[in-house]
This record gives structure tokens, sequence and C-alpha cells, in this order.
């Protein structure tokens, strides 16, 4: 299960190195008025270790794989399940 990062509200006391030392343990998400960046370190790896060859291969069985599909069933079974809603009708409400 993935970690979700650390947030960070930037006011003007907080100092650089200090965000610097905290990216470094784990990526952190940095906030100020509103707008959020994340910061980790830039070698911290970013993908898996699939060589370029084992990639193709594995896109190679994915592509297609859906083709059999039959989308218009499945978007009338969207739509079918929206108007059923997904909630059982004895569930408890949330409180106002």
């Amino acid at each position: 299960m993935a970690v979700e990062p650390k947030p960070i509200k930037i006011t003007p006391s907080v100092r650089l190195a200090d965000l610097l030392a905290q990216a470094d343990r784990a990526p952190v998400v940095l906030e100020k008025n509103g707008v959020r960046y994340r910061l980790s370190r830039e070698d911290e790896e970013q993908g898996t270790d699939v060589s370029p060859e084992e990639y193709q291969a594995i896109l190679n069985e994915t592509i297609g794989s859906w083709a059999d599909l039959d989308t218009d069933a499945l978007i009338e079974q969207v739509y079918r399940w929206r108007a059923e809603g997904s909630r059982p009708a004895d569930r408890p409400s949330w409180p106002t």
C-alpha cells in the first residue's frame, strides 16, 4: 500500500534545509496559498526494474486484451448501475 506524502504548509518561517531533510526520508507535499507541490529526491526510483525488452513484452500482452469487450453493453451496465446505486437501501445516511 502506498504511503501518502506528508503535507507541509509553507510559511515564511519554513527553512529549505529542513524541507530537503524531510524529503530525504520520504516524499513530502508542500502547500502554499492552496497550491500543492510534490518534493522528493531525484534519485528515487520512479518505476520498476523492468528492462525495455520486458516492458515491450508486457505491452504486447496487454495491448488488445480488451478487444473482445462489448463496449455498448458495458456502457449500458454502467448507466444501470448508476441508476440502481451502489449502496444498500438500509445504509444509514450521513448526519446533518
